[in-house]
């Protein structure tokens, strides 16, 4: 049996050093993609004892569920997890995001480039959607179970066949603190989405979509029965409360 004076020498450093230092900050990194920091101590890998199957307590290893955000991968055919989400999203290969959830929860942030589209508004607007259908599309709404698994199945039927559900929603987004980003007018507006707003006939909504057009900004209105006013000129809205 070998021992730690048989390693041999890396680039003239400590036995066996650079290896072991590569193995340490591996095991670092997926201590951390795992969220087990809590979890976790510094251990030899020779003083682990050995434990017998039946002395296990299955009480206490805990489980996998839906929405930890490891799981699924992008081979699922329905769903995929946070961290592979937002492992896309900064190696510069973002999937179409859709956000599902009512403008006025939409002011407070949305993921990064997501087009508001709440409930089943997406339905009526299949033109926005990237022409090419084989890009991946990951619809979300608040916590993963408010009607994100039911459009993004709509979307596959309709000819996405890489649309899937975000697990855990924005709440578990938000949660583990991945990139968000917050609302804003267009170029020349002051409105932004997800801003309460009363129309030219007095019907009270929330900003939808703001967009500049030849003679200024003009701004989409999703009303509360979900209907869409609009687009009307800015100018013609007032702030609401």
């Amino acid at each position: 049996m070998s021992t730690g004076s048989d390693r041999p020498r890396v680039l003239g450093g400590a036995p066996g050093g650079f290896r072991d230092r590569l193995r340490q900050k591996a095991r670092g990194v997926a201590i951390r993609v795992l969220g087990m920091e809590f979890d976790t101590e510094e251990r030899a890998p020779t003083s682990r004892p050995k434990v017998a199957p039946g002395d296990i307590d299955l009480s206490v290893i805990p489980k996998l569920v839906d929405g930890d955000g490891d799981t699924p991968g992008p081979n699922h055919r329905e769903d995929i997890g946070r961290t592979w989400v937002a492992a896309q999203l900064a190696g510069g290969v973002a999937p179409y995001f859709i956000d599902l959830r009512p403008p006025a929860e939409v002011v407070a942030g949305t993921l990064p480039g997501a087009r508001l589209l709440p409930g089943r508004l997406v339905e009526q607007r299949l033109a926005e959607l990237p022409a090419d259908r084989e890009v991946r599309v990951t619809v979300f709404d608040q916590t993963g179970e408010l009607g994100s698994a039911e459009v993004a199945a709509w979307l596959r039927s309709a000819g996405w066949p890489m649309a899937r559900r975000l697990r855990g929603g924005y709440a578990e987004w938000l949660e583990h603190a991945e990139p968000i980003e917050l609302p804003q007018p267009c170029a020349g507006g002051r409105l932004r989405p997800g801003d309460p707003v009363r129309g030219p006939d007095g019907r009270e909504g929330r900003v939808l979509r703001s967009v500049l057009s030849p003679t200024g900004p003009e701004i989409e209105v999703y009303l509360p029965s979900g209907e869409v006013l609009g687009p009307v000129p800015e100018a013609q809205l007032l702030h609401g409360s």
